[in-house]
Order: C-alpha cells, then structure tokens, then sequence
C-alpha cells in the first residue's frame, strides 16, 4: 500500500437518532468528509492512481485527465499534487463555485463544459480529445472497476467491521462506484440496497428525463456503466428541495455540516428504516462547505410530501473510529 492510500479510509460511523411521525428510530452514517481533501472520492482517487502506478499505465509526471461533477475532481487534483502528477478537470459548468475554486486552489486545470456543448456527456467527449492530445491518463471512473473495488475493499469493509448486523444501505447513485462496492460487500449478508436518485432524473427507475437539478454528485445525465442493477433492491426518487432542508437542518440542529446529497442519504436510509428494513447505513460524501452558493445557503420552504419535516432529530454520537 502506497503511503498516500492512508489518508484515506476508516472514517468515524455516526448514529443518528430521530422521530418520525413520532415514532423512534436512527440510522447509521460513515462521515467521509474525514478524508484528505474531504469527501469520500479520496478513497476511490487513491485507488486508481496506486494501481495505475503499479501497473505501469500511470508513469512518473505524466498528466492525469478527469471528468467529474466535483468531488473526484478534487481528490484527483490533491492527490496529483501530492504525486507530481499534473491534473485536467472537464466539468460541467453548473456546479457550484467553491468546486471550481478548489480545483484551482490544489493546481488542477480545469476545464467548464456548458450545456449548449453538451454537459455531462459533451465534458466526456472533449476530456478523451484532451487526454489523446497530451498523452495522459484518464482514470475513468464511471467504467473503471477500481472505483467499485476501492468501496469494497474500504468503505463496505469498515461499515461491516464496525456494524454487523447492518441490514439495509442507501446512497446516491453518481458514478455508482460506492453503492456497487457496498453492495458488494453487505449484499452476502442478507442486506437490501437501495439507489436514490432525483424525483427531477429518475434514469433508474425507467424514466429518460434528465433535467437539472440540486443534488450535486448523484443523477448525472446517464447510468454509469459499472453499476450492476442486479445489487439493487429498490430505487428510491428523492426530491432535491426535500435532500436541501434536510441537509440544512443536519446542520442547524446538530452541528453536522454536510452537502446535498447527505441530506439525500439520510432522508434514504430513514425511508428504508421506516419500511422495517434496519439497521440502516448510510454515507454522508462530504461537508457543506462546497454548498455556501447553492441552495443550501438558502433552502426552500417545507411542502407537501417531503418527508424531511415529519422527522425529528434527536442526537448524534460517534459509534467507531
């Protein structure tokens, strides 16, 4: 294991005790913000740059180029500076400024695709243009099984070593890297997987639209070609205003400040939970201080259906690591 790789990983598990509708419950939640540039892609960016060092397809000083939504971006762009490796980022253009200013702050040269020029998949295609013109190498998360393999081997590990008898877990599918490698590793236990995906782009569950949305990190204008939908028990819709207020209040009633697709998270794993289907895990990606520009600085009021204010939050405390 190469030195690197051990700033990453055994992040604390949290329990969080709530009401919903009155009744008692918590839910379990690996706080990924613990890692070297702060979100849980650092496990995944540490992966793939170890074994394409071993393998001889990553060579000393040679450029690394990336398409991301932000996050993998980030710890592609802490870890080549850690390395020597310079690091292109295509991104698109809508997320949110403190991304982009990260990006620039660890040296990474970023790259902003507009949605005239295809968004997502437009940053795909011009990042395999860049990457065949400066010979670099091209991590591909979204079809690389290292991204899986890196939750495998990480993140579904320490979830078991510190919880056992874990029976369901759900998370944002993005690149699906971390609910494969969970899956993977909790689905021979008996555990139920769940997918979250925006009400606003419910790919997984049969729909074509793929319209913006407030969650950054999950429902990325396409399904990424290393998620196995035969690991996935149910796909849960979750509205992004609801994944906002409850990502806010994470914050406000707690001191827990966490991004967007946290609030998601939870809002799923309390949702599995109220199916009778805990113990119930989670992960929150990141912390809120990438979100002070977007909605979470000013999230929209309560409405009919969300599930965030039927629930009650009770307390924290750390339960491992």
């Amino acid at each position: 294991m190469k030195s690197y790789e051990t700033l990453s990983g055994n992040t604390p598990l949290i329990r969080i005790d709530y009401r919903l509708d009155g009744r008692p419950g918590a839910v379990y939640a690996k706080l990924e913000s613990y890692n070297l540039s702060g979100s849980i892609k650092d496990r995944v960016a540490a992966r793939i740059i170890s074994r394409a060092e071993e393998s001889g397809k990553l060579t000393p000083g040679q450029s690394i180029v990336e398409v991301t939504s932000g996050n993998t971006g980030i710890a592609f762009a802490a870890l080549g500076a850690l390395t020597g490796h310079p690091v292109h980022i295509f991104m698109p253009e809508r997320m949110s400024r403190e991304r982009r200013q990260l990006l620039e702050l660890y040296g990474a040269q970023l790259h902003l695709v507009s949605d005239a020029e295809g968004g997502f998949e437009g940053a795909l295609r011009l990042a395999r243009l860049a990457a065949g013109e400066l010979g670099a190498f091209q991590p591909l998360q979204f079809d690389n099984e290292e991204n899986v393999l890196a939750h495998y081997h990480t993140t579904g590990a320490e979830l078991l070593a510190a919880l056992p008898d874990v029976k369901a877990f759900a998370a944002g599918v993005g690149t699906g890297g971390t609910l494969m490698g969970v899956a993977r590793r909790l689905k021979p236990q008996g555990a139920l997987i769940a997918a979250l995906e925006p009400d606003a782009a419910p790919l997984l569950s049969g729909g074509n639209v793929t319209g913006p949305h407030k969650i950054e990190g999950i429902g990325d204008d396409f399904i990424p070609s290393i998620v196995d939908r035969s690991l996935i028990d149910t796909v849960l819709q979750v509205n992004d205003d609801d994944a906002v207020l409850m990502a806010a209040r994470l914050a406000k009633e707690l001191g827990l400040g966490v991004g967007i697709s946290s609030g998601a998270n939870l809002l799923g794993a309390i949702e599995l939970t109220r199916r009778g289907a805990g113990p119930a895990a989670t992960v929150f990606a990141d912390d809120n201080k990438k979100y002070l520009t977007t909605a979470l600085a000013h999230p929209a009021p309560a409405r009919e259906g969300f599930l965030s204010p039927r629930v009650e939050l009770l307390g924290l405390q750390r339960v491992s690591a």
